[in-house]
């Protein structure tokens, strides 16, 4: 590898990280950051960036240290792989114990908990008490659906995550993450049959990003959408009618896992590509296919409620049109700086050559047309359609709303790579594989240990938080979030309402409820205040007295506000 080519991939990384740091300064200078994602870029991800860039900056001289002769390394068998897969998996299901503690952080998270115990129960949805319907919206306060005058409820979201959940439990995500690098290998023999060093390069990108690791070992539906993109994928290069016939019955997996935007987006460059290719009767197959697919679930609250025996089914919930209307009431205005932040996000918990060796495969990717020019345009679709409709992720374990293109940029990514070694000397080949595998090492050694320490520092406090309100002797717990971040999050029942104290966003509750539940059950209270002396990350009012707005009735009434935490377990 020559000076000026090395030179070429640390510009690739160089020139886009200037360019977002440059976009999104406007927030970084803030004294308080308007939303997670410039907290989480001030707080997580300037240091790896840093970091990062100046490893980059110095590739030319690390190039030359390391170039030497010697025989080029042969990839390992197909065969290792699956050992690949394996090992991922573990990992994933390791950090969910050891980095999670097994606490579900997010209301996504949690609710593909919800949702999976109503399908154990072999409903889609499930009866709310009678005597708790009043308060229903203070028991969910987000992302659930109501029907028949607060008598039912299931998730907002589709039930396919939350299936997956329900059949393996904490097992799913991280066996996902297998499959998704099974599969991602898979596709990329297809692509080049003779070229299995590229599988291997593509499977150990994505093995090795912190981000895939990370969000494999939580509840988050983005693992499924990663996986099941690659098994489409792999089907669909496959060809033939078993081929077709599995991607279609994959994409109907993959449309109902959560919301229906993300899978479509990733498959509609290839049905383009079977038109423009005149490929009739395949392009006519999928496009037949996939709008059945998308109509099925864009009504599948409206079509559950009628299975299950709703009365007046087709007005008491929406379908459609009522989720549309959810998607644009809760958007954020789209900002440049938000999506800078977001990709400065997600380069920085990657492999360190997934965002410049996809920065390099770009162009080539789009002139090699074929798949190749569908996952490109996948990608710029993708992105076109977040910046529009949600350019605002909230949190996440890097850029979540990218994770399902994970497998996309590791293999444009790849073809970046063997664009930038055409040519070469084996000594520099050798060198180019021994960089490859230090940037692997790097990743797993230094940036996953990193990225998980920073997620541990911002669950645990709210687990523990959670394990405190569980621990609280009262009937119901209030949780007043105003001031402070993810309080909302803590507000999760079980949907049977089984648990005890249940608990209720205040902030949803009107005057006469909150009076209700003065006069009739023993409260525990929440206040943002509270929450921060506890370890929650409050940016406004930390530390600040905040009082929860309790009627006049409820002057006299035994209410409790949580301060402490519950006392840890002796092991002896």
């Amino acid at each position: 590898m020559t000076l000026a080519t090395s030179g070429r991939l640390a510009l690739a990384w160089l020139v886009p990280a200037g360019i977002l740091t440059f976009l999104a300064a406007p927030d970084l200078f803030t004294h308080w950051p308007n939303l997670q994602a410039a907290y989480f870029l001030r707080d997580e991800d300037i240091q790896p960036l840093v970091g990062l860039s100046a490893l980059m900056t110095a590739l030319p001289i690390l190039w030359r240290l390391v170039r030497r002769p010697g025989p080029l390394w042969r990839p390992p068998s197909a065969t290792a792989a699956a050992v690949l897969a394996a090992v991922a998996a573990l990992i994933a299901f390791f950090c969910w114990r050891l980095v999670f503690g097994g606490y579900a952080f997010s209301r996504d998270e949690d609710m593909a908990r919800f949702g999976a115990a109503i399908l154990t129960h072999g409903q889609a949805w499930t009866a709310v008490a009678p005597e708790w319907r009043v308060f229903a919206q203070g028991l969910e306060p987000e992302f659930v659906r109501f029907a028949l005058g607060n008598a039912l409820w299931q998730p907002f979201y589709l039930p396919v995550n939350a299936a997956f959940q329900a059949l393996a439990g904490p097992l799913a995500n991280p066996l996902l993450a297998a499959l998704a690098i099974g599969a991602l290998f898979a596709a990329a023999r297809r692509l080049w049959p003779d070229q299995p060093a590229r599988a291997w390069a593509a499977a150990l990108l994505l093995a090795t990003s912190s981000q895939f690791l990370l969000t494999a070992a939580t509840p988050y539906a983005m693992t499924g959408h990663l996986a099941l993109n690659l098994v489409w994928l792999a089907l669909h290069l496959r060809g033939g009618r078993s081929g077709h016939a599995g991607a279609l019955a994959v994409g109907f997996l993959a449309c109902g896992l959560h919301q229906l935007a993300f899978h479509p987006l990733f498959v509609a460059p290839f049905v383009l590509q079977l038109w423009l290719g005149r490929r009739w009767a395949a392009a006519a197959l999928y496009t037949v296919a996939y709008a059945a697919i998308c109509l099925f679930w864009l009504e599948f609250p409206v079509l559950s409620l009628a299975w299950q025996g709703g009365a007046a089914a087709g007005g008491a919930v929406s379908g459609l049109s009522g989720q549309v209307a959810a998607i644009v009431a809760a958007r954020h205005p789209p900002t440049i700086a938000t999506m800078a932040e977001n990709l400065i996000r997600f380069i920085t918990w990657q492999n360190p050559l997934s965002a410049p060796l996809f920065v390099l495969g770009f162009i080539p990717a789009v002139r090699a047309g074929g798949p190749m020019r569908a996952l490109a345009a996948g990608v710029v679709l993708t992105t076109a359609a977040l910046i529009v409709l949600m350019p605002y992720q909230g949190y996440g374990w890097g850029y979540r709303y990218w994770h399902g293109l994970l497998g996309s940029i590791a293999l444009i990514g790849v073809l970046g790579g063997a664009k930038l070694i055409e040519g070469m000397t084996d000594p520099d080949r050798r060198a180019a594989q021994t960089l490859f595998v230090a940037a692997c090492i790097i990743s797993l050694i230094a940036l996953l240990p990193l990225r998980a320490l920073q997620v541990h520092r911002l669950v645990a406090p709210y687990a523990r938080i959670e394990a405190a309100i569980r621990a609280a002797p009262v009937d119901v717990v209030l949780i007043d979030s105003k001031g402070g971040w993810y309080l909302n999050d803590l507000v999760r029942n079980d949907p049977f309402l089984r648990n005890r104290p249940l608990v209720m966003g205040a902030r949803a509750l009107t005057p006469d409820q909150l009076r209700a539940l003065c006069a009739s059950r023993r409260l525990g209270v929440l206040t943002a205040a509270g929450a921060a002396r506890l370890g929650a990350y409050a940016p406004w009012g930390a530390g600040r007295p905040a009082k929860l707005g309790l009627p006049p009735v409820c002057a006299g009434a035994p209410v409790t506000e949580i301060t402490t935490l519950p006392a840890r377990r002796s092991r002896g």
